[in-house]
């Protein structure tokens, strides 16, 4: 049951990382905010693998990777984007290649981070 409470407080804080980041990014970034996801969901997938790659124990890894980064990170937000964007002609082809980016494109960057976090 702790574990349950540790990985939620640290949801919170994550979600509110997300949150902020996706509020300030038209401001500071303009059109390129949209992908702030993109960036958001890859920096979470290195940074799991970095927490994976330190062997944290388990409590700390439920805080930082299950908690902050499961709730830093957002993979439904593609999800919904790529169901909008599909039915607009002019933002297909943008938005599939964000998806895939996001998808296939995790992968390798959690390795990295794993690699990265090992050695660390």
């Amino acid at each position: 049951m702790i574990q349950i409470v540790v990985a939620g407080l640290g949801a919170i804080f994550g979600s509110m990382a997300r949150f902020s980041l996706l509020e300030l990014a038209p401001k500071v970034f303009g059109k390129a905010s949209s992908w702030m996801v993109m960036v958001i969901n890859l920096s979470a997938a290195l940074l799991i693998g970095f927490a994976y790659g330190m062997q944290l124990p388990v409590m700390q890894n439920t805080f930082w990777a299950t908690g902050i980064l499961g709730g830093y990170s957002t993979f439904s937000t593609p999800i919904v984007a790529l169901a909008n964007g599909l039915q607009n002609p002019g933002e297909r082809v943008n938005i599939i290649g964000q998806t895939l980016l996001a998808f296939v494109g995790g992968v390798p960057v959690l390795l990295l981070g794993a690699w990265l976090g090992a050695h660390f």
